[in-house]
């Protein structure tokens, strides 16, 4: 049942009408052929009917809980490539470690930014237009997320994000802080929320790591990534195919 418009059909499941709305609003009608479920069950029926390109599925419902309707969505060989994101309300711990054996394809917290949602979302339906070149780089970061530090190395960078070696293993969705040197840069660039919109390789024989779109990021700090990129690139815009 898919629309004819060409749009990318979401289902989202969720006992709470508001967040239902909160998450249509952010994606736009327009934008997305939209069908909502109130609970658990219902969402499994919904899923298995219309076979929606992706799924935004809450934690926590009464009748039975996302990451259960994940795992049974998966194990299904007619649903199993259905991209989920699970939504959750509570610890960034506790819902990890439920996540973990789900099998789902994103971890995002409530309240909802409308900002993190469409990069991942875009990101799982690859409806996302690459618009900034992007250039090898060997360059050390520091990375701040669940109020731990620990280090990474970026291979890649744009104007709009990186592609990061972490010391730890992360998923789309993540939420993190980030910084790094640029040379000429005498504090050094701060990204005060970059998020996780997927994992893997750049290449085949690379490093595994993760693309990080970078969310809020000061106009200084911007200008000067984008003054970089565009230097040791050798264009006079940033239009191109990039990351």
């Amino acid at each position: 049942m898919k629309n004819g418009a060409n749009k990318k059909t979401v289902l989202i499941v969720d006992d709470v009408e508001l967040f239902i709305q909160l998450e249509i609003s952010h994606l736009g009608r327009k934008r997305y052929d939209i069908h909502t479920a109130s609970n658990g069950n219902h969402g499994l029926e919904m899923a298995r009917s219309i076979k929606p390109d992706i799924i935004l599925l809450d934690l926590v419902m009464p009748d039975m809980n996302g990451d259960k309707v994940c795992r049974i969505l998966k194990d299904d060989p007619d649903t199993s490539s259905i991209p989920i994101i699970i939504v959750s309300s509570g610890t960034m711990e506790h819902s990890r470690s439920i996540i973990d054996s789900s099998g789902c394809d994103g971890l995002i917290f409530k309240p909802v930014r409308r900002d993190l949602l469409l990069s991942v979302v875009e990101s799982l339906l690859k409806t996302n237009t690459r618009l900034f070149e992007r250039m090898d780089v060997i360059i050390p970061c520091t990375v701040k997320m669940d109020g731990s530090e620990f280090s990474g190395m970026i291979y890649s960078l744009s104007s709009t994000g990186v592609f990061v070696e972490l010391e730890r293993p992360v998923i789309r969705g993540d939420m993190m802080e980030m910084k790094f040197q640029l040379p000429s840069v005498e504090d050094g660039i701060s990204v005060r929320a970059g998020a996780v919109t997927w994992c893997g390789s750049l290449k085949d024989d690379g490093p595994s790591g993760a693309g990080i779109q970078f969310l809020t990021i000061s106009a200084e700090a911007q200008n000067h990534i984008n003054d970089y990129v565009r230097t040791h690139l050798g264009t006079d815009t940033l239009v191109g195919e990039g990351s």
